[in-house]
């Protein structure tokens, strides 16, 4: 008689609780180290680092969410999703800084905004020629006309023209490179989209300015906020308030719109296996068009709240690549796939940028580790990848290979 072997009980990886105590232990150690050294080591300096970290983290999880979706429906790292943001970035500044423009120009440009309308009319009509998708693309173009051509574009009406534009500019960007290739080989895709990548760098640099582009919209969002921590006074703006709460809602929106709409189950369905989906009767190329709609309106977002954060936008050829790359590591880190994922790994880069930076500042004694906070992400990259390799929120990735 055969006996059944009894499996042996799975091991728990230590590693990961290790590194994580080890790291609050050495925080903690030169936080109460600093305070000993100097009395501008106070609360309100670490609170300031802290609020700090989370803005810049938020902002990273704004990017990844774009990569996390894309690679959640059709396997492919685009990156050419830094780009993206660059263009949203450089949109949003030239509407609230250019307008009004002459009646062809906002002709032009009110194009990709009626049309992103209609497209996000679609998620709930299921067709483009539904006469209500047509009837609000129509009063969206006349209205966008005439806000372009006779009046002042602000802020928060440049920021959402901007993610209607680079939303059809995804769109755009899969029809003509990545669709065509879509039963071809992944590595294509990823070539291509690495070619696509290249082109906007370019194509950045012959229309736009190779110089720094001053980002300073009149709006209440980069007014001051200071309040008192114990012995000290700590000055952000409101944007630490915002740009974490635009993350948050974002997040939750989108969350809620792939779990409890049709279109958003139709996503998932590609996700888990499109063939089988279109054999349903799930339309797969108005899924992945959906996926990359909201995937660059993200970009665009992060884009026009990085100029508003930092004030300024650099040469387009460089802009998008380094946050680009950051928040494609923070999506692994995360696990890609995830969205609340990317939102973490999003946080744990933008704290292990700017919170250890601040703990290690420069004195006369040490030179500080500001010059190489950019390795910061990478190491991070390297780290989970050894540890746990589909991300914190990762999913196993086997199955679907």
């Amino acid at each position: 008689m055969a006996v059944s072997s009894i499996p042996e009980p799975k091991k728990r990886n230590w590693a990961p609780y290790l590194i994580i105590g080890a790291i609050l232990m050495i925080v903690i150690g030169r936080i109460i180290f600093l305070g000993t050294v100097s009395d501008r080591f106070n609360a309100a300096f670490f609170t300031r680092a802290i609020t700090e970290s989370f803005k810049l983290g938020s902002l990273y999880a704004l990017i990844a969410l774009g990569y996390t979706m894309v690679y959640g429906i059709i396997r492919l790292i685009n990156f050419a999703h830094g780009e993206v943001f660059m263009v949203g970035a450089f949109a949003t500044f030239f509407l609230f800084s250019a307008a009004p423009y002459p009646w062809p120009v906002a002709v032009l440009v009110a194009i990709p905004i009626a049309f992103g309308v209609m497209r996000i009319l679609d998620f709930w009509r299921g067709k483009m020629t539904d006469p209500i998708v047509l009837a609000g693309g129509g009063v969206v173009f006349f209205i966008a006309v005439w806000l372009l051509s006779a009046t002042t574009v602000n802020f928060v009406l440049a920021l959402i023209f901007s993610m209607l534009i680079t939303g059809v500019l995804g769109i755009f960007i899969d029809r003509i490179a990545y669709s065509p290739l879509r039963g071809a080989p992944r590595n294509s895709m990823l070539i291509t989209a690495i070619a696509v990548s290249f082109f906007l760098q370019n194509f950045g640099l012959l229309t736009l300015t190779r110089r720094q582009t001053p980002f300073r919209p009149d709006t209440v969002l980069n007014n001051s906020l200071v309040f008192n921590m114990f012995d000290g006074t700590v000055r952000t703006s409101w944007l630490i308030v915002v740009i974490p709460l635009i993350s948050l809602v974002l997040v939750i929106a989108l969350t809620l719109f792939v779990t409890r709409t049709r279109l958003g189950k139709a996503m998932r369905a590609t996700a888990q296996d499109a063939e089988v989906a279109q054999m349903m009767g799930v339309n797969v190329g108005r899924v992945i068009a959906t996926t990359f709609l909201l995937g660059s309106m993200l970009a665009a977002a992060g884009g026009a709240m990085w100029g508003l954060n930092f004030g300024s936008l650099n040469q387009p050829a460089i802009l998008g690549i380094l946050p680009g790359i950051k928040a494609f590591a923070a999506a692994v880190i995360g696990g890609i796939g995830s969205l609340p994922g990317a939102v973490i790994g999003g946080l744990i880069i933008g704290f292990a940028e700017n919170f250890l930076t601040a703990i290690f500042p420069r004195t006369p004694e040490f030179a500080g580790i500001t010059e190489f906070k950019d390795t910061f992400a990478f190491i991070l990259l390297i780290v989970i990848l050894l540890v746990r390799p589909s991300g914190i929120i990762g999913e196993d990735l086997s199955e679907k290979v």
